[in-house]
C-alpha cells in the first residue's frame, strides 16, 4: 500500500521542523542556566549588601558582582532572542507546509538571528565566567595576605 503524496509531504515538514526545535531545546538549557547563575549573584549582592561595611573591599564586591550581572543579563536577553528567532523559523516552515505565501528570506533571517544571538548569549557567558575565575583567584590572594598578616 502506497502512502499518499500529502502524507509524504507533511511528514518532510515534520522532519525539517525538527531541527530548530532541538536547537530551541539547547537554547532553554542555556537561558535556564544563565537565569540561575543570575539569582546567585544576585543573592550574593543582596548578602553583601547587608552585611557588608562600606569599605573599599565591599566597592571592590559591589563592582565585580555588577559586572557578573550584566554580562549575564545579556546572555539571557541574546538567549531569550535565539529562541524567539527559532521559533519565528519553525513557523514560517509550517506556514510554507500550509501554502501560507510567506518569503522564503525570512527563514535565512531568522534562523541566521537565532544563531548569531545563540553566539552572542556564549560569548556574554564566557566573559561572565572569565570574571567569576578572575575575582576567585584575587579573593584567594586576599586571603592569603590576611593570614600573613594574622
Amino acid at each position: 500500500m502506497e502512502t499518499l503524496p500529502v502524507v509524504n509531504h507533511l511528514a518532510s515538514v515534520v522532519q525539517t521542523s525538527l531541527a530548530p526545535v532541538f536547537l530551541l531545546a539547547g537554547t532553554a538549557g542555556f537561558v535556564s542556566i544563565y537565569t540561575t547563575r543570575l539569582g546567585h549573584v544576585s543573592d550574593r549582592l543582596n548578602e553583601l549588601a547587608d552585611t557588608a561595611t562600606q569599605n573599599r573591599l565591599f566597592s571592590l564586591q559591589r563592582t565585580y558582582l555588577q559586572r557578573r550581572i550584566l554580562a549575564l543579563e545579556l546572555a539571557v536577553m541574546l538567549g531569550v532572542i535565539a529562541g524567539i528567532c527559532t521559533c519565528g523559523a519553525i513557523l514560517n516552515l509550517l506556514a510554507s507546509a500550509l501554502a501560507v505565501s510567506l518569503r522564503q528570506e525570512n527563514l535565512y533571517w531568522l534562523f541566521g538571528g537565532a544563531l548569531l544571538s545563540l553566539v552572542g548569549s556564549l560569548v556574554a557567558f564566557l566573559f561572565e565566567v572569565l570574571i567569576a575565575g578572575r575575582n576567585m583567584l584575587r579573593q584567594i590572594r586576599i586571603d592569603r595576605q590576611s593570614d600573613k598578616l594574622d
